[in-house]
């Protein structure tokens, strides 16, 4: 068999692993595990389908040949501290429990009220009548 039916063999029966963790954690799982899991498992039969598996394969193995080459410097060294640091934080917040938050209560402020309808008021004084427009004047 050549590559490319290798490859293929590969990928389906990564995606029916998947598929298969996915019905296991159907009934215990929350929805959003499941949905993730599910994702997940479809990734490498999406990768397949629209050829982006040789592409894959090369990003891989460009990582080891980097990987290879590496000389550990100083910045070096600080940089994978911070990605392991990074991933290290990444894995506990998937592991701490999901508590919703309560908000602290506010001192409640009343809503403020609804204006009143508009409607023109009749003048009580010359000064209020000449704020009034013309229009809006009631006749004598």
């Amino acid at each position: 068999m050549d590559i490319s039916t290798w490859v293929m063999v590969l990928v389906l029966g990564w995606t029916v692993l998947g598929l298969v963790l996915v019905v296991l954690l159907w009934s215990r799982a929350p929805w959003k595990a499941v949905i993730a899991w599910l994702g997940i498992a479809l990734v490498p039969l999406g990768l397949w389908l629209v050829g982006l598996t040789q592409a894959a394969i090369d990003g891989w193995n460009t990582l080891a040949l980097w990987w290879q080459s590496l000389i550990f410097t100083l910045p070096v060294l600080v940089g994978l501290s911070v990605l392991g640091l990074a991933a290290v934080l990444l894995l506990v917040s998937r592991l701490v429990p999901n508590r919703p938050r309560k908000r602290k209560p506010k001192d409640e402020i009343a809503p403020a009220p609804a204006s009143p309808p508009y409607r023109p008021l009749t003048p009580r004084s010359e000064a209020e009548q000449t704020l009034i427009l013309p229009e809006n004047r009631p006749n004598p």
